[in-house]
């Protein structure tokens, strides 16, 4: 009896592993390097200096995993979270922040229940042939002045 739930574990065990060789073949085929989270930030950070804006940049993954966050010197460390919640935001929903803020300010407030979603701007989906490859979140100045930054580095 314990021979036979060894080889029905090892079974599992094959199966299991053979299953997620299947999903990463089925994942998408376009997928952010560090090289690409690299090059947003680099945008991004240039259009904020170019302004005078201290902001944090954060580049995730279509999952909402970190690529790249990066603070510029003299911001606030609340923009962590925030730049990091925007991006999630804006790769989970496949759309701008700026948009869920219209739909909270139209009187949708109801939204705000949904687990998150982030209704202020500064979080844009990173799309590449159609798909949602990521979400760039930045914060640190205004909400207006955020999605200027996120838009020059997407």
């Amino acid at each position: 009896m314990i021979g036979v739930v060894r080889h029905v574990r090892a079974g599992l065990a094959l199966s299991l592993l053979a299953g997620t060789s299947a999903l990463a073949q089925t994942s998408p085929a376009r997928r952010l390097t560090l090289e690409d989270g690299r090059r947003i930030a680099a945008a991004a950070e240039a259009h904020a200096r170019s302004n005078g804006w201290h902001v944090v940049v954060a580049v995730l993954d279509a999952g909402g995993h970190a690529i790249l966050l990066e603070r510029m010197d003299g911001t606030q460390t609340a923009s962590v979270e925030i730049a990091l919640a925007k991006a999630r935001s804006a790769a989970a929903f496949r759309r701008p922040t700026r948009e869920m803020a219209d739909w909270v300010a139209g009187g949708n407030v109801g939204l705000l229940a949904l687990p998150g979603l982030v209704p202020v701007e500064g979080g844009l989906p990173l799309v590449v042939d159609g798909q949602t490859v990521g979400g760039v979140g930045v914060s640190g100045a205004t909400a207006s002045q955020d999605g200027e930054v996120a838009k020059a580095g997407a």
